[in-house]
């Protein structure tokens, strides 16, 4: 895919066209700015674009430089699980596990991992360890909350999703993002129940949005945490 460097009054952003693409779209990754564009598109038009999303790209950018660092919980050696804080310990073993003691949570690295693969080892490791949890935990929030939402479900599942917390299919599957355990248990439990109203509600209509408040009152203020905090819910960059 071509790529420019282009600017716009004092908008500057990268260009990137296609041949497969039939419409312009604007991205914003990590402050930086990108037009999408198909190739037949001049750059007349593409500025023109620009100009009419002045106020969207200048509030999106805004927002994202004000967005707090993602924490490196391996060199903080604290892991977030749910509304607990984990230390962790990472120590030299014979084989690969992770096991916790309190509130301690211990990493054993297998001696034959070579050193420039021990942090995604680690990664690796803490993830699988975390999906356990998560299984377990949405276990029995799903039965909770079933229960006093007088729905039913199929299957729970946990999933590894980048950019997606929940879903609920036709046939009754609820799914859920694993990184929802480094989020506070209160917006673990909104995504449960969000889920769960999509048993009555197969859409976002006012009538699932009543339904879900009525049995979650705190739904706005969930949705607001994640606007501010869903980048964090990360464990390594």
């Amino acid at each position: 895919m071509p790529l420019e460097i282009c600017q716009f009054s004092a908008i500057h952003y990268q260009l990137k066209r296609s041949s497969r693409r039939r419409s312009v779209s604007l991205q914003i990754r990590q402050g930086q700015l990108a037009v999408l564009a198909p190739d037949y598109v001049d750059k007349l038009q593409i500025d023109q674009f620009v100009a009419l999303k002045q106020q969207w790209i200048k509030s999106h950018l805004q927002r994202q430089a004000t967005v707090a660092a993602v924490p490196d919980y391996l060199a903080l050696q604290q892991l977030p699980l749910l509304d607990e804080q984990l230390q962790l310990k990472i120590v030299p073993d014979s084989h690969n596990a992770v096991c916790r003691e309190g509130m301690q949570l211990w990493v054993q690295l297998s001696k034959r991992v070579k050193a420039e693969n021990r942090q995604a080892k680690t990664v690796q490791l803490l993830q699988t360890w975390y999906q356990q949890q998560a299984q377990s935990w949405f276990n029995e929030r799903v039965a909770f909350w079933q229960q006093q939402m007088a729905v039913s479900v199929t299957a729970v599942e946990i999933k590894s999703w980048k950019q997606k917390w929940g879903t609920c299919s036709v046939s009754g599957v609820v799914s859920f993002n694993w990184r929802l355990m480094l989020a506070p248990s209160w917006i673990a439990d909104y995504v449960v129940v969000h889920e769960l109203a999509h048993r009555r509600h197969m859409d976002h209509s006012p009538a699932f949005w009543q339904l879900l408040t009525s049995f979650y009152p705190q739904a706005k203020a969930a949705r607001s945490w994640f606007l501010q905090h869903q980048h964090l819910l990360v464990l390594s960059e």
